[in-house]
């Protein structure tokens, strides 16, 4: 099935999402929340369940995120750039990789089309995305190892035009990740960041 101006809308709107969250800036969750919903119609007719659960999950993150950024600081000035904790990595990678393995059995069982490649963008995304939530550096490293199995996964789909959007957002994952580097580093100088703190001021 070919899709026209949805694919091309919900592509710009997640296009714009992550070029100003990577510019750590607040609205980008209001504009990805447009492109979620998009998705989550194109997915169920190409029928990739992985990529549903995802997007439904981005839309309920999405709600946080806005919330998190703008108020959820010590003082409700909105939660600064910070690094993740060690303790945090070990819990989200074990939660992970068992999340994985259950939802490659579902994905088999359900019948969906790769459900390997399917089930593993799936948990690193949800991980990711929490990241972000919280202003994390290194929610864009997941970012990016989870877009260099997407470009050739929604290729293999007939998604062209997502591909593409994809090998872009690999791109923006790159500069999010030095802008985020940046950030906590500046304030790590002024003696403002904490493992998940944020960087006041930043905004929309």
């Amino acid at each position: 099935m070919s899709f026209s101006w949805q694919e091309w809308v919900a592509a710009a709107c997640f296009l714009v999402s992550v070029w100003l969250l990577a510019r750590n800036r607040p609205s980008g969750w209001w504009i990805g929340l447009i492109g979620s919903a998009l998705y989550i119609w194109i997915f169920s007719v190409v029928w990739l369940p992985g990529e549903i659960l995802i997007q439904v999950y981005l839309a309920l993150t999405s709600l946080w995120g806005i919330w998190v950024w703008l108020r959820g600081g010590a003082m409700h000035e909105g939660r600064p750039v910070g690094r993740a904790s060690r303790r945090l990595m070990v819990w989200t990678t074990a939660i992970g990789l068992v999340a994985w393995a259950l939802l490659y059995w579902a994905f088999s069982t359900v019948a969906g089309r790769v459900p390997f490649w399917d089930s593993l963008t799936t948990v690193i995304s949800f991980i990711a995305q929490i990241y972000l939530v919280m202003r994390l550096v290194e929610s864009w490293h997941l970012w990016l190892a989870v877009d260099v199995i997407y470009i050739p996964l929604y290729a293999s789909r007939g998604l062209y035009v997502t591909a593409g959007l994809y090998a872009v957002f690999l791109v923006l994952a790159w500069q999010g990740l030095k802008n985020f580097e940046r950030e906590w580093a500046e304030d790590r100088a002024a003696g403002r960041s904490t493992n998940t703190g944020a960087r006041p001021g930043v905004g929309s």
